[in-house]
């Protein structure tokens, strides 16, 4: 069953070459070029997705130099407390005055 499906497929293909035309030099003719244009084709349908990407290079270091500024001011506004102010590793001291009342 399997060799008639085949057959009749084979049987199809060469009615169908049958049927076209024969060889014409003209249709030659700028075959290269034809080729390379769907070439160039091709690939312009690919490049939207790179040059989307080298175009947002500037906001991604934006967006990088704005959360840099960002994480600097916001490790300087927490040293500004009361452990900073009497020193540098002065928890204990501190426990010790509120314990004893001093």
């Amino acid at each position: 069953m399997k060799d008639d499906k085949d057959n009749d497929r084979i049987e199809r293909l060469f009615a169908a070459a049958r049927k076209s035309h024969v060889y014409d030099a003209k249709l030659e003719y700028g075959f290269e070029t034809r080729v390379m244009a769907k070439i160039r084709e091709q690939r312009n349908a690919q490049q939207p997705f790179f040059s989307w990407a080298w175009r947002l290079i500037p906001a991604f270091v934006s967006a990088v130099l704005i959360l840099g500024i960002w994480t600097y001011m916001a490790e300087h506004k927490q040293l500004l407390d009361l452990s900073s102010i009497t020193g540098i590793n002065n928890e204990e001291t501190m426990l010790v005055a509120f314990l004893t009342g001093e």
